[in-house]
């Protein structure tokens, strides 16, 4: 990365955009992409050895999995038509294991996909990446943070990476584009088949600067055993994988097993102890998670190269925010706050203040977006 001068942050190099196979010129690695994407893990090695994708469909007609090949050249013919004009219809791009274009942090893994096909900027997929998943069922706290360290990642220069579904994921979209960043989306089902389809508009969004990818065929459904294939290509794209809110049996902790195995570093948002929603995090972080306060903790364990002195004031803003100014109402809220979610009778005892003064307070600060009750009738601080 370079150094802008006016702003000392670092910025992305330019890259010039891979364009990948034509869909057209496609078709062998289309039709291998339909028998293999559930077992990539079988003939990866052979094509990096210069073994063609023809030679190797001739030698395992009776192994296909995802709706086979049709029996007539007819029926082929027709089938690849009907591939390229959705190909096409789509703006997306073929990438195979052995293309230039194709992601080098990837192509390193062993069950490596054999085909990715590509929505949006090819050249995201190869930029520094940090995955950020997490509960589809978020409490507020956690989809704002979520958010905000996506926001705050993006605009140092991360492509953020996720899988598009509701809750965390959709929120760590959402963040790199406030920031006007780069973030990446890969699907559990065919690029053709966005899920959930709330989320088109999200994905067109997305693939303005990002990209939106799947190594499933075209027209592939999200069924469950996807899921934690597409979860191996969110942690191989990157160089960290951040949970934000997980249950004790959540998929994104599918994510962080994928992480260890491929050597990524694996961070995590400490959670509440109260009720399940973040005894998966909390786990991680008594397994030996690193767990983060601020958007600077990550970037300071991936290395100096993502610091820069300019950085710093920007970046140490903890998730649970500390007393800025130590005399005002919103302040004495605050440091309240600070040590864990409150009802109000708690906040008027803890805060010393009288039910006119905590109510300006409270308005003031769910405003400015640096408080949320919940149902429970507390109220939790969220960073900022």
């Amino acid at each position: 990365m370079q150094s802008d001068a006016a702003s000392g942050q670092p910025q992305p190099q330019p890259r010039k955009e891979p364009r990948g196979l034509a869909p057209g010129a496609a078709w062998d690695w289309l039709d291998l992409q339909s028998a293999l994407a559930l077992r990539p893990e079988r003939f990866g090695d052979r094509l990096r050895a210069g073994l063609s994708p023809k030679r190797i469909l001739e030698g395992m007609p009776s192994q296909l999995e995802l709706g086979g090949l049709p029996a007539s050249r007819a029926e082929a013919q027709a089938m690849r038509m009907r591939r390229q004009r959705t190909l096409e219809g789509l703006g997306a791009r073929v990438i195979p294991l052995t293309d230039p274009a194709y992601p080098r942090a990837l192509s390193a893994l062993t069950d490596a996909p054999l085909v990715l096909l590509v929505r949006g900027r090819v050249c995201a997929l190869s930029s520094p990446g940090i995955a950020i998943v997490g509960a589809r069922a978020a409490t507020r706290t956690a989809r704002g943070t979520a958010r905000r360290l996506a926001r705050e990642l993006a605009a140092r220069g991360f492509t953020i990476v996720s899988g598009l579904a509701r809750g965390i994921d959709a929120e760590a979209h959402r963040g790199a584009l406030e920031a006007a960043g780069r973030t990446v989306g890969v699907l559990a089902c065919g690029l053709d088949q966005i899920y959930p389809p709330e989320h088109r508009g999200l994905a067109e969004e997305m693939m303005q600067s990002g990209a939106v990818v799947s190594e499933l065929p075209l027209g592939a459904p999200p069924r469950r055993n996807h899921f934690p294939l597409r979860n191996r290509i969110i942690s191989g794209l990157c160089l960290a994988v951040i949970v934000v809110e997980a249950r004790r049996r959540s998929g994104s902790l599918i994510t962080v097993r994928h992480a260890l195995n491929q050597g990524r570093e694996v961070f995590a948002v400490p959670g509440s102890v109260e009720g399940p929603f973040a005894e998966g995090t909390n786990q991680l972080l008594r397994d030996g998670a690193r767990a983060i306060r601020c958007a600077r903790d990550v970037i300071e364990d991936l290395g100096s190269e993502w610091r820069s002195e300019s950085e710093s004031a920007a970046l140490e803003t903890p998730i649970a925010p500390g007393c800025d100014e130590t005399g005002s109402l919103e302040a004495r809220v605050l440091a309240v706050l600070a040590d864990g979610p409150a009802t109000r009778d708690e906040l008027l005892l803890q805060a010393q203040l009288d039910a006119s003064g905590l109510a300006s307070a409270l308005l003031e600060l769910e405003l400015s977006g640096r408080i949320v009750a919940e149902r429970d009738g507390r109220f939790h601080a969220i960073w900022r």
